[in-house]
This record gives C-alpha cells, sequence and structure tokens, in this order.
C-alpha cells in the first residue's frame, strides 16, 4: 500500500484534508448511494413510504409462537427480523373464504442470508405451531395474536413436511438447524425426536423428514409443506426437474388443498436450466401477462444485471502519482460494493459487509460467479455468448400468447401465414449432438423452432446407452409438414460427416439429395444452397469449407448486433423477435463465445459438453440465409435495370 491509502486509513490530518479537498473539487469520493431491485409484495409500500402488509393473515400467530418456543444458535429466544416478518406475513396471507393467497414461493437471496434456517422455522411452526385457517376472531386475544376481524390459525394434526434436495448434503443445511432450535422443554412437551435426517412429534404422528433419493420413490405422498433447497442446484443431469415434477403433484394431492412449496435458493446460472430459473421465468411471464397467475410468492433483493464491480472511474489529478490514483480508486471501489451489498442484505445484519467486499475484489473467483453469490445477480458468464437479458427481450408476445392457450407448445410458435415467405436452415447431427431446424420470416425476421431431435439424458443409476441416433424418418417428416404450411423460399442444410453404420455413407447424404430432387423446383433458385457446377444442388451447405465457416461466423454477429441492440436508455430492443420456446432459449444461453480467424463465433462450452447450442447454430443460419435471399432479390432487381457490376 502507497502512503496515500495507508495515510487515509490511519486517519492522517494532512491527507484526510488533501482526500476532504478533493470531495469538494475536482476529484470526489462519493457516498455512492445504491438501489437494489426488490422484488416480491414484502417490499410493497403505501403513499407515506411505509411497507403493506396483507389485508388478512395467520402468520402473526406463526411468528409469536416461534418467538415464544424456538431459540437461536446461541441459546437465545428466537427473533425475527422485519424483513423475514413480512416474508413469513405474506406467506400466511389468506383471502375471504380463509384460502392461502400463495400457493408457492420462492425465497431467493444472497449467500448467507439465512435461507435455511428461516426455512426449518418455517418448518416447526408448520410441525406443531398454528399454520392453517380454523375461523374468524369473534374477539381479542392478544396472547394468541389475534383480534376482532382477524383470521384465527390452528395447528395441522397431518403435518408430514419434506426438505428436498438433489443431495443429501444440500438437505444437511436445513436439517442442522433442528438440533438447536428446539430446547429440550420444547421435545418434553411434543415428544419430538431430532435425528439427522428427520423430526418427529407426538409419538410419530408429524413429522419433517429429508428426502434426496430418487423422484420415482417419492410418488404418492401427501406433504403438507415442501422446502425445495437450493434449486439453482436442480437440474436435469440429476433429475431435478423430475423431482419438482413429483413434488408438485404430490401438493396437488392435498386433501384441504392446503399443501405448499417453498424453494429456497441463490441466484441461478442461466444457461444450466435449473429449475430456479424455469421458475423464474415462469413467474416473469406470469408479471408480464404473458402466462395466467398461478398464485407465485417470489422475494428477492437482487442487483441489476447490469451492476459493474467498479465505480466510474475519473480522470487522474495533476497532484497524485499514478500510484497514489490507483490506491485511491480501490478505496472508492470497496466503497462502491459496500453500498451495493449493505443494500442487498437487507436485514441480514450479521453478514459481515466488509469480508464480502473482499471476496467480491479476489481474483481468483470469476465475476458471474461472484455476482451471483454476493450480489443475488442473475447473470450469464463472462464468455456467454449473447446476454441472457436481450434473449428474453426477443420472445415475441404473440407467440408467447399463442403457446398459453395451445397446449402445442411448438407450432403455437408457427406465427408465419401460409403466404409469408420463409427460409428454413437445419443443422445435422448423428448421436451426440442435436439436429434441428429454425425458420425465419423474410418480413421481419421473426426467427421460430421447427424441430430439434437430441439424444434423451442419461438415467440415473442406469448405464448411458450409445445406441440412439438421430431419428431420420421424423426429421423428414417435420420438414415436410413445414414445406406444405409454409411458402419455403430457401431451406439449406448443414450436415454431419458422420457415417450410417450400415454401408458407411454419409448419414445425411440420401435424406438431402431426396429433399434436393422433390424441393428444390420449388425453392428460388437465386438461394440454392450451391447455384453452378458440378455439386450444384438446392439444399446442402456444407460448413466445412473456409469461404462458408467465414461467412457464417459475420452471421453469428450479425445476429449478436441485432438480439443485443438498445434504444436511447441503454435498454435491450433487439431488432427481431423470436419464439421462445423452451429448447430455443436454453441453446440459446448455453451458447459461448468461440473466437476464429474470421471473428467470433459460437460455440459449446466444452467438446464434451452435454449443453447442446445446435438451435442457437440454426438461428444464427436462418438470419443468415434470409439476409442473403434478400440481397439476392434487390441484386437482381439492379441487373433487370441494366446496371452493369465490376465496372
Amino acid at each position: 500500500m502507497t502512503n496515500l491509502a495507508h495515510e487515509v486509513e490511519k486517519g492522517n490530518a494532512e491527507i484526510e484534508q488533501l482526500v476532504r479537498d478533493i470531495e469538494s473539487g475536482e476529484y470526489i469520493i462519493p457516498d455512492y448511494p445504491f438501489e437494489a431491485d426488490y422484488i416480491g409484495p414484502i417490499w410493497s409500500r403505501d403513499e407515506n413510504d411505509r411497507f403493506i402488509l396483507p389485508e388478512h393473515t395467520i402468520g402473526w400467530q406463526g411468528i409469536k409462537w416461534a418467538e415464544d418456543n424456538l431459540l437461536n444458535d446461541k441459546g437465545e429466544p428466537w427473533r425475527f427480523t422485519a424483513e423475514q416478518k413480512r416474508f413469513l406475513l405474506w406467506w400466511y396471507a389468506v383471502d375471504w373464504r380463509g384460502v392461502f393467497i400463495f400457493r408457492d414461493g420462492i425465497l431467493q437471496r444472497l449467500k448467507g442470508w439465512g435461507k435455511d434456517p428461516l426455512a426449518a422455522v418455517l418448518c416447526l411452526i408448520e410441525l406443531l405451531g398454528p399454520c392453517r385457517f380454523k375461523g374468524w376472531a369473534g374477539e381479542n386475544n392478544e396472547a394468541k395474536g389475534y383480534y376482532i376481524g382477524d383470521p384465527i390459525a390452528r395447528d395441522n394434526p397431518t403435518a408430514w413436511i419434506q426438505v428436498a434436495a438433489v443431495s443429501k448434503k444440500q438437505t444437511q443445511n436445513t436439517m442442522i438447524c433442528f438440533g438447536w432450535l428446539i430446547s429440550d422443554s420444547l421435545k418434553k412437551k411434543f415428544r419430538i425426536q431430532v435425528n439427522k435426517e428427520s423430526v418427529s412429534a407426538y409419538g410419530g404422528n408429524r413429522k419433517i423428514e429429508a428426502v434426496t433419493s430418487n423422484p420415482r420413490s417419492m410418488g404418492g405422498g401427501r406433504p403438507s409443506l415442501v422446502i425445495r433447497n437450493e434449486t439453482h442446484h436442480w437440474v436435469e443431469a440429476n433429475e431435478g426437474h423430475d423431482m419438482a415434477d413429483v413434488v408438485e403433484r404430490n401438493l396437488t394431492k392435498s386433501t384441504d388443498g392446503s399443501g405448499r412449496a417453498l424453494s429456497i435458493t441463490n441466484a441461478y446460472a442461466p444457461h444450466e436450466d435449473s429449475v430456479a430459473q424455469r421458475q423464474r421465468e415462469a413467474w416473469e411471464a406470469e408479471k408480464a401477462g404473458l402466462a395466467v397467475s398461478t398464485g407465485v410468492m417470489y422475494d428477492s433483493i437482487e442487483a441489476p444485471t447490469s451492476t459493474s464491480l467498479t465505480p466510474p472511474k475519473p480522470d487522474k489529478p495533476d497532484d497524485l502519482t499514478e500510484e497514489e490514483f490507483n490506491d485511491l480508486y480501490g478505496l472508492m471501489t470497496k466503497k462502491w460494493l459496500a453500498a451495493i451489498v449493505d443494500s442487498i442484505r437487507g436485514d441480514a445484519h450479521w453478514l459481515n459487509v466488509e469480508r464480502i467486499v473482499l471476496s467480491l475484489l479476489d481474483g481468483n473467483r470469476s465475476i458471474s460467479v461472484s455476482k451471483r453469490f454476493w450480489l443475488n445477480v442473475i447473470t450469464t458468464t463472462e464468455d456467454a455468448w449473447v446476454e441472457y437479458d436481450a434473449v428474453k427481450k426477443a420472445v415475441s408476445r404473440e407467440a408467447a400468447d399463442q403457446r398459453q392457450f395451445n397446449h402445442d407448445e411448438l407450432r403455437a410458435a408457427w406465427l408465419p401465414m401460409p403466404d409469408e415467405p420463409i427460409v428454413i436452415f437445419g443443422d445435422g447431427s448423428k448421436s451426440d449432438d442435436s439436429t434441428g431446424l429454425v425458420g425465419c420470416r423474410l418480413s421481419d425476421g421473426y426467427t421460430f423452432q421447427i424441430g430439434v431431435w437430441q439424444k434423451p439424458p442419461k438415467e440415473r443409476g442406469k448405464q448411458e446407452v450409445d445406441s440412439w441416433l438421430a431419428p431420420r424418418g421424423l426429421v423428414d417428416a417435420r420438414l415436410r409438414e413445414a414445406m406444405a404450411r409454409f411458402e419455403v423460399v430457401a431451406f439449406w442444410f448443414d450436415p454431419s460427416h458422420a457415417k450410417d453404420d450400415t454401408d458407411e455413407s454419409s448419414y445425411w447424404a440420401g435424406l438431402i439429395d431426396e429433399w434436393h430432387r422433390d424441393f428444390g423446383p420449388k425453392l428460388d433458385k437465386r438461394a440454392w444452397a450451391v447455384k453452378t457446377g458440378a455439386r450444384t444442388h438446392s439444399v446442402l451447405w456444407d460448413m466445412t469449407s473456409p469461404e462458408r465457416q467465414g461467412l457464417f461466423v459475420k452471421a453469428a454477429e450479425t445476429f449478436v448486433e441485432d438480439l443485443e441492440a438498445t434504444n436511447d436508455i441503454e435498454e435491450f430492443e433487439p431488432l427481431f423477435e423470436i419464439c421462445g420456446t423452451p429448447a430455443l432459449m436454453r441453446h440459446l444461453q448455453n451458447a459461448r463465445m468461440w473466437p476464429t480467424k474470421w471473428g467470433t463465433s459460437l460455440g459449446k462450452e466444452g467438446s464434451g459438453s452435454s449443453k447442446k447450442i445446435d438451435l442457437a447454430v440454426c438461428a444464427v443460419g436462418a438470419r443468415m440465409l434470409r439476409r442473403i435471399f434478400m440481397n439476392a432479390s434487390v441484386d437482381q432487381k439492379e441487373e433487370r435495370k441494366g446496371t452493369v457490376w465490376g465496372s
């Protein structure tokens, strides 16, 4: 540390005066006020800036019971923060019938906020405390926490709570809290047994259990509450989506309809397609009016995705050396980050802001991981090919509306009318990668999935079956369906060079030639894949040639530029729309920047990665083909006017 930074931290009067001079003159160290994004009803305020509480809730009684009966990790009476109280009040809000307003919930916070202890307290309220609607109060009862006109709560004699996760370690984060939350007197009063993976009360008639087994074994249960722990780790590879589906089905079967689930999660990585991601995107669709509201309570404090880990860097004052200025900027950065963390942590006063700031500045961690853990930012990785927020902004409202009311999610997004010209681009694989078809409307560039075929995920506990092959018959049928439905003016298909197992011929060659014979006469010759020579072909577009690789890379760069276009206030405003089908969204998010000698293309995060990107490749190809076709049309018009090219 150089003299300036050292003396400022020591409190040297002369240096402090210098800093004050800078603050009042040409160089300012601001206080950096920071406003986080507050999501959820617990953050709503009235015209007097006071937090709005639900009109009817049994949460007050649950809060009182917990503070009267539970302990914190120091053996002292449990006390909620104001933020936690508001969460429980809204979680237990009821309507005029006494029915819970929210049937499901997601609590997303930064690491260390206390999600697991709060979830454990919620489990104990559900196990032993007042947690179900009983009736309306006709008199005041301050001892129990209700007054005339308030809803009255009762306990649940059939309480069955599950703490679900995809690994035993994840459930331990919640289960370990019961050891210190439950006092000896409480154990005696309710005949509680605390075990490593379960808690039982009333001789086993009520229970809390950790669930990490195969989702198939969870079927048939009727829990009263499920805590879905760390849903940002619930992905396809560990059967997280299957587990989430089983939880939903089991809760739907609850006798009185009061069974609910709460997810606790950190910010997710958008390219992983986790349960946390799907829940967030579904909730966002509801808020945007793109889907019917299903009664989900989403609660989060997060920094905007554009949040920088460093403040704007001003010009260096003449009276400071480069080293002194860098140290001063380091102090500014710490102050900047401290303001952000202090806002993001909410009421979690136990979190050490200074320690978190140092972790954020640790160069051994990626920026995206640090942002997700400590700023609760849903952010793409540094090498993501395209910005996640731009992808979401590009989703067609019309396509989303159609999917909402049409059970066929794929064809619901086939928006072009039969007389509207489109182009199609396909990418073929034999086994490991996906095979995809994507269309693009000429008039406005609307880009939509026509089909995707990929190897089913490996089942847990079973050896991976390597016999799966891309179903050429199904691909052919889908392509012919699209040809019959749309006015297709150009169609290119990039085949893999894999061989057929039976005769060592090219896996896709026969089908591509068949497409050429059947559809070539109908396709516009100005946009045939190969226009002249012995290899003339309307469909076969092999990207292995350097010329075509360069053409595709430039198209990929244009795709990103158009998708990430912004308006005057720096908000994403894409120049074209996409269909928003889950597979296309996932492939776009999976794609990584791939430097080439022609520029930046897209690729998988690793050659062996199971995260496919083939629909993203097809989307680039479809928009590339659209541009080529439209330019060819202009060129032909110019030729008809008699323009001499090359003169």
